[in-house]
């Protein structure tokens, strides 16, 4: 995944030539910038545009659609506003088996339930993750407890309402590692404020809408409709497109872990965000913005290793569409969204914090850990931020743990 986000003010995309010119826009001393390309030549797998002015070209909206570029409009927020996606594939084959497997309840039972088990499978995953440096122990006990009776239900409503339960003791969980000065609640309101009523949330908004842009695209390529979901309702009310919602379920975990991160690194903080009276909610200040879609793209494009090969995840996402497009046409008898599995470690776990801050002068030299470098790990231990080990450091540290 290798978006191209523009913002600021006076955003342009337009053709020169044969070239397409993207301009950043202003942001108090930024001076604007352009990229030029020819066809063909564009590193960028999508355009991303968050911006307070500019305009897009016709021209410009023909060249990214022939070079198979989508292009993203997302909210102060981050919420996704619009996409123009590539002229998706005419698949009648697959529209029809995903009607007809829409209105099968045993079938549309099967789907959605895969989707769920692997949500809760990734949520115990990140939770289990997160015990190994905070006090979570309860929350995670809580939460297997409520992801247990998924085993029992025997319909679609049943599953969301399970899925719902695991996710307010996650949100609990969430809460709890994260610093007060934040001001996190909860993930879902009551007034649906959810999307921008701290900063947490408007994090997890932005993440979110990126990989909801993923995942829109690999419903395009794959020839599904989009409107069609399993597992969310199609309403006449709702503007959300359900499938994209639904195929978004065994990947929130990524924009989680994303925002988690960013947190934890410090790049995002309170600081790093401003407050609107007039609509009472937050808005990022652009350079922290900035360095956070850079960590999702570093997220989104880390490896697994799946089926003998090492993919990418917004590989995996595409793979995922494409399961689903083979079970609904009977080319494939299994479904699942559970596999690959993530390999989440930490090298700053408490076990190895306290190691690190009881471990004596003598026991470190004995280990062949230098004076410095356990002055240095000292510092790292006794501060919030996380941090990592170089394998051998870290091996040697288990070495001496009980």
């Amino acid at each position: 995944m290798n978006p191209l986000v523009l913002d600021g003010y006076g955003v342009r995309i337009r053709v020169q030539g044969s070239e397409l010119e993207l301009t950043n826009g202003k942001l108090d001393d930024r001076l604007q910038s352009s990229l030029r390309f020819r066809p063909r030549t564009c590193p960028f797998d999508s355009v991303v545009i968050d911006a307070f002015s500019g305009y897009v070209s016709m021209r410009a909206m023909m060249w990214l659609a022939k070079n198979q570029i989508p292009l993203f409009m997302v909210d102060y927020d981050g919420t996704l506003l619009s996409s123009t996606l590539p002229r998706e594939p005419i698949k009648s084959e697959v529209r029809l088996a995903q009607y007809q497997a829409v209105n099968d309840p045993k079938k549309k039972y099967a789907i959605a339930k895969a989707l769920i088990e692997a949500k809760i499978a990734r949520t115990l995953d990140v939770l289990t993750w997160l015990s190994e440096r905070y006090d979570i122990e309860r929350e995670l006990r809580a939460t297997k407890h409520e992801a247990a009776i998924l085993s029992s239900v025997s319909s679609v409503n049943q599953i969301r309402t399970v899925e719902g339960r695991v996710a307010l003791r996650y949100w609990d969980a969430i809460r709890k590692i994260l610093p007060e000065r934040l001001d996190f609640k909860t993930r879902s309101t009551t007034t649906h404020q959810n999307n921008a009523s701290d900063c947490v949330n408007i994090s997890l908004n932005y993440a979110y809408s990126i990989l909801e842009s993923e995942v829109r695209r690999a419903v395009s390529i794959v020839g599904l409709e989009p409107s069609l979901g399993f597992l969310h309702e199609n309403a006449d009310y709702q503007t959300k497109e359900s499938l994209v919602y639904d195929l978004q379920e065994p990947f929130r975990w990524l924009a989680d872990l994303c925002v988690i991160e960013a947190f934890e690194r410090k790049i995002l903080d309170k600081e790093h965000f401003y407050f609107t009276f007039a609509d009472l909610r937050y808005r990022f200040a652009e350079e922290p913005k900035l360095r956070f879609v850079n960590l999702i793209r570093e997220r989104f494009n880390s490896t697994v290793r799946y089926k003998g090969r090492m993919l990418r995840w917004d590989t995996v996402i595409f793979e995922k569409a494409n399961g689903l497009g083979r079970y609904l046409r009977g080319k494939s008898k299994t479904l699942d969204f559970i596999k690959p599995l993530p390999t989440l470690q930490r090298s700053d776990n408490k076990q190895i914090r306290d190691k690190i801050l009881s471990l004596s002068s003598s026991k470190a030299k004995k280990l062949g850990i230098p004076k410095q470098s356990l002055h240095d790990l000292r510092m790292k231990a006794r501060s919030e931020k996380p941090f990592k080990l170089y394998s051998e450091t870290r091996q040697r540290l288990l070495s001496v743990l009980p």
